[in-house]
């Protein structure tokens, strides 16, 4: 799997250009059909909804593997968007709520909110370590967008790629950047689960610079 812009016409335009990647041996991808359609819940309270997603699949030109291309809104083996994931672990590292209580609060089981805190506070090292060394080589002052200390290794990671988002949001021109879009952006879509820190790698940021000076282009998200 590889995270692309959320976007459906940029995505064909890469894959028709041969601007994407093989996250294994580098070769350009092209268009390979669809993978299976899923449903995913999208928002929470009276806006939760079921969106159905069919991914692009690409195949490498290289050494001939398939990949499934997910917008940087979704994670994978998640039936919930990025977004949904996060703001739990926000609540977890923020207030040290319980699973329960903040799955009645997004209104998922308890047992899938448990399972996204787990995956997290296991990577919870690994995303600290990969996100401070990304904040500080391209960003011009990480220091100055780093928040508080925190008290956690989970709340660690979470200021790590925090402060890396800050770096993509300058980079790219845009105002603010979810944390979990840029850490979907520079991981992969396995950025949400334990397995996606133990030899994968994403290789390439999902958003695209605009020509020129390496600024602007589009967000992810």
């Amino acid at each position: 799997m590889l995270t692309v812009n959320h976007d459906g016409a940029s995505v064909e335009s890469d894959l028709a250009g041969g601007r994407l990647a093989c996250p294994g041996c580098r070769g350009r991808l092209r268009p390979w059909g669809w993978a299976r359609e899923r449903l995913v819940r999208h928002g929470t309270g009276a806006g939760l909804s079921l969106v159905r997603h069919r991914p692009r699949r690409g195949r490498c030109t290289g050494c001939a593997a398939t990949h499934v291309l997910l917008g940087v809104e979704l994670a994978a083996r998640r039936a919930d968007t990025a977004a949904v994931i996060a703001a739990a672990v926000e609540a977890k590292t923020a207030t040290g709520a319980g699973h329960r209580r903040i799955a009645a609060r997004l209104g998922r089981p308890a047992s899938t909110v448990r399972g996204w805190l787990r995956a997290f506070a296991a990577s919870a090292g690994p995303i600290a370590e990969v996100f401070t060394a990304l904040a500080h080589r391209d960003g011009a002052d990480a220091a100055g967008l780093w928040p508080a200390p925190a008290p956690t290794p989970a709340g660690r990671a979470l200021a790590a790629v925090a402060a890396y988002a800050g770096v993509l949001a300058y980079r790219f021109s845009v105002a603010t950047l979810a944390w979990q879009t840029a850490g979907l952006t520079a991981s992969g879509p396995w950025f949400f689960s334990a397995s996606g820190w133990v030899g994968r790698e994403q290789h390439e940021l999902a958003l695209t610079p605009a020509p020129g000076d390496g600024k602007g282009g589009e967000s992810a998200g």
